[in-house]
């Protein structure tokens, strides 16, 4: 999909939930109902390690558009299972541009 770097802080070894940090444009499987709205389903990240990993979302918590730099975006806030921890990110699609941004 993309190359990019990725890292998820969790606040101790024994935290159930963390934060997943990046700022670089991801890779993410959206669908499209009849009036065009758009649900994200997976994304990518890459671990510290270079490894890459699809990850389903489990939950969108919420989606508002919204304008970054003057362009129209659309901030989606989910909820991902992601080495056995439930993570809240928020992906940001830029909707003249065509790409997606995974944001802390």
């Amino acid at each position: 999909m993309f190359d990019a770097s990725y890292s998820i802080e969790f606040s101790s070894d024994n935290a159930k939930s963390g934060t997943l940090y990046s700022k670089l444009e991801t890779g993410v499987i959206a669908v499209f109902n009849s009036n065009g709205k758009i649900k994200p389903l997976f994304f990518q990240y890459k671990d510290i390690y270079g490894d890459d990993h699809n990850i389903k979302i489990d939950n969108i918590i919420s989606s508002k558009e919204e304008h970054y730099a003057g362009l129209p975006c659309i901030i989606y806030s989910c909820t991902a299972i992601i080495q056995n921890k439930r993570l809240q990110c928020t992906l940001r699609y830029h909707v003249a541009q065509h790409y997606w941004e995974l944001l802390y």
